[in-house]
């Protein structure tokens, strides 16, 4: 087997449950990738168009703007 980083797959089926990649696109990538036969990548990206990106991921990602919050100054 391949050395396969678990991060390109991750991203290849999230492009796929976002919608960027087709099916088709995401089995070939998956294939070219793994070694994998390509009916069997295709079997393997197909359930996950149903799945949010962040179900994919597993995680959130986090919003890095902080919003700025007015404050109060007293006068004395």
């Amino acid at each position: 087997m391949a050395d396969i980083d678990p991060k390109d797959i991750t991203k290849i089926l999230e492009e796929r449950s976002v919608g960027y990649a087709s099916e088709q696109t995401a089995a070939k990538e998956i294939a070219e990738l793994t070694g994998l036969d390509p009916d069997v990548a295709k079997a393997f990206s197909r359930g996950w168009s149903r799945m949010t990106a962040a179900q994919v991921r597993g995680y959130k990602k986090s919003n890095k703007k902080k919003k700025m919050t007015p404050t109060l100054q007293c006068e004395t």
